[in-house]
């Protein structure tokens, strides 16, 4: 299947939250500095002229959003894949492990950094979905038993019959591996056009929701900093409140389509290999 070099991931998942950003930046903490720099301030009155104004602030956007998604794989995925498991394995109703089980002490050490610095998701996590338990802030859901156990059969049989992969050791206790997963999404994008057109469409839209709850996590410890030491810049606990709220919320997002690619993946795999009997 082609695809354009610009795609629409690049467009959702690296130039908007870069724009966000930079628009929140200027226009709620009041940095003009960074736009200024960004746009010509020299120009005609000319449509073209004003048109090319903006070229700057644009290609200022979609570098920022490269270094957003940086740093939200490093965090907020990281985050997710520790506290949930990976979306492979608690669509077969895996339990995750303790989050701070790793084997090594400076690993339990990392991830205690790393839950302090996305505070507002951990938080929001931690009282909303862990220990209230409200289903809609609960987007980790597993299959129902009988799909779990006909589509896991399906894709082991996808696996070692037509990618040659060893599956002898699978079983749906332990769920799909993420490697797996990954050769399983290759096969259907080479083989059903329809299905990844889909799987196109959920990696956007979990890129975009992924690296614009960073934005905020960003944004909510600037906020906390400018109320602590940058009083002139008038920003208060309300900011501060809602910018860790709107990190939660678009975290919750990408836990949603990061579901709904892993799903559509696994679907899609089960639906070719019925078609293909």
């Amino acid at each position: 299947m082609k695809q354009n070099p610009f795609s629409f991931y690049d467009f959702l998942g690296y130039m908007l939250p870069g724009a966000v950003l930079l628009y929140i930046v200027t226009f709620v903490f009041g940095i003009n500095d960074i736009v200024t720099k960004l746009s010509l301030e020299e120009t005609s009155n000319s449509t073209a002229s004003q048109l090319l104004s903006f070229i700057p602030a644009v290609i200022g956007s979609y570098l920022l959003g490269h270094i957003l998604a940086i740093g939200s794989s490093a965090l907020i995925e990281a985050f997710t894949n520790y506290s949930n498991g990976y979306p492979s394995e608690f669509l077969f109703d895996v339990k995750p492990k303790a989050y701070l089980s790793s084997d090594k002490l400076f690993g339990n050490i990392g991830r205690m950094i790393l839950w302090l610095l996305i505070l507002p998701i951990s938080v929001f996590k931690l009282v909303l979905k862990d220990t209230l338990k409200i289903k809609m802030f609960n987007q980790a859901k597993s299959l129902p038993k009988p799909l779990r156990q006909a589509t896991f059969k399906k894709c082991r049989t996808i696996l070692s019959d037509h990618i040659n992969v060893d599956t002898s050791q699978m079983n749906p206790e332990q769920g799909i591996d993420g490697d797996y997963l990954r050769l399983l999404y290759h096969f259907i994008f080479e083989n059903s056009e329809r299905h990844s057109g889909k799987l196109q469409n959920y990696v956007a839209l979990y890129g975009l929701t992924r690296n614009v709850s960073f934005v905020f996590i960003v944004l909510f410890w600037g906020a906390v900093y400018s109320y602590l030491f940058a009083k002139q810049l008038n920003i208060g606990l309300v900011h501060i409140f809602s910018f860790g709220t709107l990190a939660y919320i678009f975290y919750i997002g990408f836990v949603k389509f990061y579901r709904r690619y892993s799903l559509e993946a696994v679907m899609a795999a089960s639906v070719f290999l019925k078609k293909d009997c």
